[in-house]
């Protein structure tokens, strides 16, 4: 349930113009090779966000109709087990473009402060644009990944029990949801949300769950029809191994 808005965005966009860099050139030299082309040039780690980068070099060659070149550049980040996803910094997303006549155009593209426990790629789109500005090709191509070692909390709801009535209030009904933390590294305040068929409850913060820590929420709703939903980090606050664990959706809990 990552966005990829909050703690990954942050650290690749460094909160101002220090995320992305980017360094561009013209040729004028055509030579042997795939007329598009994006390889990771550079991949460095550290312990420190300033040591975290990747470098991607894009490269395209003109064709007979065409007579400039364009090309975009976009990253995608990998967190813990996941499946890639677009995310958004300065300087990406935007079209680069050649001089016009030229036989070749390369342009690098630098990211910086890759946060920890990622993997990075950037996907190059290529145009071809005609003397009349008539767009007469286009590809696509994808760079190896630049991978970022580093440890990840992982958060899990384990168990929606509960079910019983609250005393003096007759159609109020107290539940039980137990989550933890499976991964390697603390999680930081993140919140718990309880829905009863369907119907949001409430959502309750949990601060500072340690590695293998199981931590336990009460919540008053109303009585339950047919399923009980809790969702662990519902506003995707935290970067964790996985997402899949996050949620659980079980009948009504006995009262017991």
């Amino acid at each position: 349930m990552l966005r990829l808005t909050l703690i990954g965005l942050v650290a690749l966009a460094g909160l101002g113009a220090v995320g992305v860099s980017a360094q561009g050139k013209t040729g004028h030299a055509a030579g042997r090779g795939p007329i598009a082309s994006v390889r990771l040039l550079e991949c460095a780690r550290g312990p420190a966000a300033d040591n975290r980068l990747a470098v991607y070099g894009g490269d395209v060659r003109r064709v007979p109709t065409a007579q400039s070149m364009w090309m975009r550049f976009k990253l995608q980040e990998r967190v813990g087990r996941q499946a890639f996803r677009t995310v958004k910094a300065p300087g990406l997303g935007v079209w680069r473009k050649s001089r016009v006549g030229v036989k070749r155009f390369a342009y690098r593209q630098r990211v910086l402060a890759l946060a920890e426990g990622s993997s990075y790629r950037t996907v190059v789109s290529f145009r071809w644009y005609a003397a009349n500005g008539a767009l007469t090709r286009q590809a696509r191509r994808r760079s190896g990944p630049c991978r970022q070692p580093g440890r990840l909390p992982n958060l899990r709801v384990t168990r929606i029990g509960g079910g019983r009535p609250v005393p003096g209030a007759p159609e109020a009904v107290r539940y039980a949801v137990n989550v933890v933390n499976r991964g390697q590294v603390l999680a930081l305040p993140f919140g718990v949300s309880l829905a009863v068929d369907g119907s949001a409850v409430d959502t309750q913060t949990v601060t500072n769950l340690v590695p293998g820590e199981t931590r336990g929420l009460v919540f008053f709703g109303r009585a339950c029809a047919g399923t009980v939903t809790a969702v662990a980090d519902p506003d995707d606050a935290i970067r964790e191994t996985t997402e899949k664990d996050n949620s659980m959706t079980s009948p009504c809990p006995s009262r017991r």
